[in-house]
């Protein structure tokens, strides 16, 4: 199969901003500690979609402020099974709004607050909020300066409300289930949830498998390197897929931004920058199969459906 490249031009200004936002980071590692940097990373790689796609201005500064209340809200939320779970659920059903703008406009809001809840963050949550809200705001203003991101595909507000209910429930369940066993990191399975089920009930059978298999194939390489490889090169890794999932976001390749996009965000919150590099392999692949394998299931049940209405992913 081959691979569907995005263009010259697309790749390079997501490289610029990807390279940017890294260096960035980097100071901050240095000044504030690996902390904020993680913030940083998390908020840009949140705003990735907004900033692939052009809606103007106020949809893309709401979804950065929108990544920033969702990992606080999961911030809040740690320690507490069922709190966890509905701010995972709160940030799902927060999407509607936007992607009624565009679809996948806002589909990493609640892995953001499934983040907030399960990394080990401690008395530094708070701080590292706010450098979530800082990451999220430079990716969309620089995408904004240079006026660059795809064409928005609005969403029927009937498939906006389905998919964010959906989300909400498997995300949230999946959530409080896997905080209340101790698991502690059960964000792989809100990862997988929200990357499949961002999916059309239109869309084939063999285009939904191809969206499952790239984020579970991507999840499992993720997996390896972080337990193989040092943070150093972890990092480097994660921007690397950034700026695929930019690109392939921008060109609306959705099935092989996918697997970049879920990637990154494994590498980046398993990374080690808030201490050990948590949770074992066995472990996250099963919460990323599990999550696939759920959203897949809705996708199957609704596109069996009876109303079939048009919508873009």
């Amino acid at each position: 199969m081959s691979v569907p490249w995005p263009p010259r031009r697309v790749l390079a200004l997501a490289a610029a901003l990807v390279v940017a936002v890294a260096a960035l980071a980097a100071l901050v590692g240095e000044a504030a500690g690996p902390g904020p940097a993680l913030g940083l990373l998390l908020g840009a790689l949140g705003a990735a979609s907004a900033a692939g796609t052009d809606v103007g201005v106020r949809p893309r500064v709401v979804v950065a402020v929108l990544c920033a209340a969702s990992f606080g809200l999961g911030v809040l939320s740690a320690g507490h099974p069922v709190a966890a779970g509905a701010a995972v659920a709160a940030a799902s059903l927060a999407q509607v709004p936007l992607t009624r703008r565009a679809a996948r406009l806002a589909t990493f809001l609640p892995v953001l607050a499934a983040l907030g809840a399960g990394l080990p963050l401690g008395r530094t949550g708070g701080v590292v909020t706010l450098w979530v809200g800082v990451g999220a705001l430079l990716v969309v203003a620089a995408a904004t300066a240079a006026r660059a991101g795809a064409a928005p595909q609005p969403v029927p507000l009937a498939e906006a409300g389905r998919h964010a209910l959906a989300t909400a429930v498997v995300a949230g369940v999946g959530t409080t289930v896997t905080s209340a066993l101790g698991l502690g990191h059960g964000y792989w399975l809100v990862v997988a949830v929200a990357t499949v089920l961002a999916v059309s009930r239109d869309e084939t059978a063999g285009q939904a498998t191809a969206r499952v298999v790239g984020t579970v194939v991507g999840v499992v390489l993720a997996v390896l390197a972080t337990g193989l490889a040092p943070t150093a090169v972890v990092l480097a890794g994660a921007g690397v897929l950034g700026v695929l999932a930019l690109a392939w976001t921008a060109v609306r390749e959705t099935r092989w931004m996918a697997g970049a996009s879920s990637a990154a965000i494994v590498l980046v919150g398993a990374s080690g920058l808030v201490g050990r590099a948590s949770g074992v392999a066995l472990e996250r692949l099963l919460l990323t199969v599990a999550g696939a394998g759920l959203a897949a299931l809705l996708w199957r049940l609704e596109s069996a459906g009876p109303d079939r209405r048009q919508t873009w992913t």
